[in-house]
C-alpha cells in the first residue's frame, strides 16, 4: 500500500485493490503515516466491505488521516484503540457522510465518554446506513447511554444490534433507555451485561418488552446484579406477547426462587423463548425440579 500510495495514482490503486473485499490488519501496529496511506489508497475502491483495524494501536492522529476514507466501508472494525473522545469525532463525521455505506461498527474499549457520545449520538440520529453498534466497555455513564437512547427514537434509525455491556450503567439510565425502547421499531438484539441494573433496571427494561412496538429478540442480562426479586418482572414480561427468543441471565443471584418464576413463564403459551443461559445464577436440584417441568410442556 505504501508502494500504491508512492504512484500517486488512484486508478492504479483501484485496479489492484478492487477485488479484495476485506483488508484486515487486527493486531497490527499502525503509525499515522501508516494510516494517512491506507486512507488514500483504500479511498478511491468502492467495494470494500470490511476494514479491521481491531487493536492496531491507533490514535487520535491515526483516525484523523483515516477519516476521509472511514465512510466506503461496510463493516468497520476500531475497537481496542486508544482512541479517545477526540478520535471517535472523525467516526462521527463519516456517519454524517451523505454516501455513508458503514452498516456495521466496531467501537468497543476506544475510551468514549459521555463527553464524546454527544456528538456521536447526534450524528446516530443523521445516520440511515448502521445496523449494528458496539459501544462496550466505554465509559459512558447514564448520561452517555441517555444520548444514544435519544438517537434510538429517531423513527429513521436503522440499529438492529447494540452492545452496551460494561458501560457505567445504572438502573436510572436504563429508565431513559428502556423509554426509547418501547418506541423503537427496529432493535432487535440489545446487550447490557456487567452494568449495575440491579432489579430497579431490570424491571424497567422489562416493562418495554412488553410494549408493542418494542422488537428485542435477544437480551443479554448476565451479571446486572438481578435477584430473585427482580426476576418476577421478568418473568412477566416473558409470560405475555413479546418477541424475545433468546435471553441470558448468567451471573445474577436468582437462586432457586428466582429459577421457578422463570420456569413459570416457559410454561406460558405466548412465550417464544427458544435459548436461555441460567450459568451461575444459585440453582440447586430442588429448583431444577420446577425447570426440568416447565421444560417438558415447554415446545
Amino acid at each position: 500500500m505504501h508502494y500504491l500510495f508512492e504512484s500517486q495514482n488512484p486508478a492504479l490503486a483501484q485496479q489492484t485493490l478492487g477485488t479484495v473485499e476485506t483488508h484486515s490488519f487486527n493486531g497490527l501496529g499502525l503509525t499515522p503515516i501508516d494510516c494517512a496511506v491506507l486512507s488514500h489508497v483504500i479511498r478511491p475502491c468502492d467495494t470494500i466491505k470490511h476494514l479491521d483495524l481491531k487493536l492496531c494501536r491507533i490514535q487520535c492522529e491515526g483516525i484523523q488521516r483515516l477519516g476521509p476514507a472511514l465512510h466506503t466501508c461496510q463493516r468497520l472494525g476500531l475497537g481496542n484503540n486508544y482512541l479517545g473522545d477526540s478520535g471517535v469525532k472523525p467516526v462521527s463525521v463519516a456517519l454524517r457522510n451523505p454516501d455513508c455505506k458503514i452498516l456495521t461498527l466496531w467501537l468497543e474499549d476506544v475510551d468514549l465518554t459521555d463527553t464524546g457520545a454527544k456528538h456521536f449520538a447526534s450524528a446516530l440520529s443523521t445516520n440511515y446506513s448502521l445496523t449494528k453498534l458496539d459501544l462496550s466497555g466505554n465509559n459512558l455513564g447514564d448520561s452517555g447511554v441517555k444520548l444514544v437512547s435519544e438517537a434510538l427514537r429517531n423513527p429513521d434509525c436503522k440499529i438492529q444490534t447494540l452492545r452496551l455491556d460494561d458501560v457505567g450503567l445504572t438502573d436510572s439510565g436504563a429508565k431513559r433507555l428502556a423509554s426509547a425502547l418501547s418506541t423503537n421499531c427496529s432493535l432487535m438484539d440489545l446487550e447490557l451485561s456487567r452494568n449495575k441494573l440491579g432489579d430497579p433496571g431490570v424491571e424497567v427494561v422489562s416493562v418495554a418488552q412488553r410494549k408493542r412496538d418494542c422488537k428485542i429478540q435477544r437480551l443479554g442480562l448476565d451479571n446486572v446484579g438481578l435477584t430473585d426479586s427482580g426476576a418476577k418482572y421478568l418473568a412477566s414480561a416473558l409470560s405475555t406477547v413479546c418477541s424475545l427468543t433468546k435471553l441470558n441471565i448468567g451471573d445474577n443471584a436468582l437462586g432457586d426462587s428466582g429459577v421457578k418464576l422463570v420456569s413459570a413463564a416457559l410454561r406460558s403459551i405466548d412465550c417464544k423463548i427458544q435459548r436461555l443461559e441460567l450459568e451461575r445464577v444459585g440453582l440447586t436440584n430442588s429448583g431444577a425440579e420446577d425447570l426440568v417441568s416447565a421444560l417438558s410442556t415447554n415446545p
